[in-house]
Parts: C-alpha cells; structure tokens; sequence
C-alpha cells in the first residue's frame, strides 16, 4: 500500500466512524451499551490511545530510531489500562482528543519515508501495516461494533 492509499483510506474510514457517531447525543454516547459495557465514548477513547501510541512510534521512525512498543506486548492489557485511565474522562475532551490524535497519527503516516512504510525493519511488519491496524482497519472494527447497536443511524 502506498502512503497516498493509506492516507486516504485513514480519511475515508474516519469519515465512516464520524458520520456514524454524530448523531449520537451525549447520553448516547456515553451509554455502556457495546461489547463489554463499553460506550462510544470509550471505544474513541481506545482508538486515541492507539493512534496516538503508533504516531510516537512512526515519529521515532523519522528519527532514525527502533520504538519500544510496550504497548503491543500485551494488547488486552494496554486496552484495559485505557479504558481505567478514560473512565472518569468528559465526554468533550475524549471527543477533542479523537480528532487530535487522529491529526497526529496522520501527519505522522505523512511525514514518514516511502521505505519506512514498506519496509518491515523497525515494527516486523510493514509500517503501513502497522498505521493501518491502528486507524482504518481499527476504525472498521468499530463502526461494525457500533453499526450492530440497536438504535444507531445509518
């Protein structure tokens, strides 16, 4: 994939998961009604935590260094770690850090060299694979979960 692929599949699927979450109201929003007892609040949250984790690492990449990625030594443990740290979160900021950790991952994917994306030296895999994992194809999974919610539009 290339990084004009990546960057536009990012666009088209965050587009997808906004669109589906923007009529929701604040109740609805917050209402712990997904997998798991999950909200949407929380699932925007998670996804944050992931963007804003894989553009530190690609940000390391620039710099020529090898990122430590704890965070994918144990993935079910960062997320419950996440959703601790979220809990107690407003609504509003947990929105706000959505679209800016996005815009993170995003500048990120754009300032990283063509061979950083398709080479697998740093991550073990490519790293369009590894943005990705952590936006469009992480979106996806949540617009499936959110999709499936009774109620929700679209």
């Amino acid at each position: 994939m290339t990084k004009d692929e990546l960057l536009a599949a990012m666009r088209r699927d965050r587009a997808r998961l906004d669109a589906l979450i923007a009529p929701l109201d604040g109740a609805r929003m917050t209402e712990p009604a997904l997998e798991g007892g999950w909200s949407v609040k929380d699932v925007l949250a998670q996804i944050s935590l992931w963007e804003r984790a894989c553009a530190g690492w690609f940000e390391a990449a620039a710099r020529d260094e090898t990122p430590e990625r704890p965070e994918v030594r144990d993935v079910d443990e960062t997320n419950a770690r996440g959703y601790e740290a979220a809990k107690g979160r407003a609504l509003g900021e947990v929105v706000a850090e959505s679209r800016a950790s996005h815009e993170a991952l995003r500048r990120a994917v754009a300032a990283l060299p063509d061979e950083e994306l398709a080479g697998d030296k740093r991550f073990g895999w490519p790293g369009w694979q590894v943005a990705s994992s952590n936006s469009d194809e992480h979106y996806r999974e949540h617009i499936g979960q959110i999709s499936r919610w009774p109620g929700t539009p679209g």
